[in-house]
């Protein structure tokens, strides 16, 4: 699949808790807003009495609410980011579809004409029709002959009509994919900016909050603590409007659903094969399924054997996409016989378990 790029993970406080996918009745926006509510409630409260106190220095109390305001600033940026992220990497992820559908009725619709095009051949038609054939240097040239002749059936122009629509569509699309990765290499910049402004801030934030001490140090730790959560909260809740907004998923024979092992961050695009099997383990890496053979070495052992748990890498071609194709192992019945539950060989947002005979198309096992 195509080079989306995952969601920035920032604190590591910061859980990402995406469940498998709900649909919109089960996602309830108003108890995400009223847990909200209820710990930045504490966090006035914990602000209030930590203002009261005056035993301690007051600068050092400033300086840490002020270090405290300016991480809570860059984290609703980050937050931000990373929804704009999101949104990015779902109309990438249109617009892929979108071009795999489109590229599919193009190649219908050729090789119609093909057939249509050598049983005129073969008829013999007329004897332009026959020079024009024998001529032309591609069908699409034949084609566009033969209708300036006359010679091609009501059938033939809409095929050529449809052709003509379906290649502009695809330029189309390709501009629309190469604008929409630009614009989620954009995003990442100011995520990986952010990233390190919130480092530098949680740093300074800590050495001020250590020279603290009694009941200051106390509260200072709650509020941070709070603010933690919030941020906690506030992820958990645009990753469950994220995965009830991307539809349901269809599992078909006895395949593991998507997080079926607990709350995993991924943020690949919903439905596609890279998105399940990162439900599944742990993907710190990103690219197209059929890069992570490259882009997971030195982060995970790799081999050409395959192992219970086990994420296969799937070259391009062979019944697979250009993008190629990844899976998990469930099952292994010898060498070069395996059994792999996957998302989107049947179609997008659809997980489906088969069993696989041969190695041929595959560049490599992730352990």
């Amino acid at each position: 699949m195509v080079r989306y790029i995952p969601r920035l993970l920032i604190a590591a406080a910061v859980i990402l808790v995406v469940a498998a996918p709900l649909t919109p009745t089960q996602v309830s926006a108003d108890l995400f807003d009223q847990q909200i509510a209820a710990l930045q409630a504490q966090a006035n409260a914990l602000s209030r009495e930590i203002a009261s106190l005056q035993h301690q220095s007051s600068s050092a109390l400033s300086e840490v609410l002020s270090l405290q305001q300016d991480l809570d600033t860059t984290q609703n940026q980050l937050a931000t980011a990373n929804d704009q992220l999101d949104a990015v990497n779902q109309r990438l992820a249109t617009t892929i579809h979108n071009q795999q559908v489109t590229q599919g009725v193009l190649a219908t619709d050729q090789a119609q004409l093909s057939r249509l095009l050598v049983a005129m051949y073969e008829s013999g038609g007329t004897a332009s029709a026959t020079a024009a054939l024998v001529n032309s240097r591609s069908f699409i040239d034949a084609i566009e002959t033969l209708t300036s002749l006359g010679q091609v059936s009501d059938r033939m122009q809409t095929l050529v009509t449809d052709v003509h629509t379906k290649q502009q569509q695809l330029v189309t699309l390709a501009a629309a994919q190469r604008n929409e990765q630009a614009q989620a290499n954009d995003v990442v910049s100011t995520l990986q900016t952010l990233a390190g402004r919130q480092s530098t801030e949680e740093t300074a934030y800590n050495q001020e909050a250590h020279s603290l001490s009694g009941r200051a140090a106390v509260l200072v730790g709650e509020l941070h603590s709070v603010h933690t959560k919030i941020a906690e909260v506030r992820a958990e809740q645009a990753a469950a409007e994220a995965a009830a907004g991307a539809g349901h998923v269809r599992v078909v024979g006895g395949a593991l659903r998507p997080f079926a092992f607990g709350p995993l961050p991924d943020h690949f695009p919903w439905g596609q094969c890279t998105w399940y099997v990162a439900s599944l383990r742990d993907v710190t890496w990103n690219g197209n399924a059929w890069e992570w053979a490259a882009t997971a070495s030195g982060i995970r052992p790799e081999g050409m054997t395959p192992r219970v748990g086990s994420i296969v890498v799937f070259g391009p071609g062979d019944g697979y996409s250009g993008f190629g194709h990844v899976a998990y192992v469930v099952a292994v019945d010898g060498s070069h016989t395996f059994t792999i539950d996957e998302g989107n060989y049947l179609g997008l947002g659809v997980v489906d378990q088969r069993t696989v005979y041969s190695l041929s198309d595959v560049e490599a096992f992730i352990y």
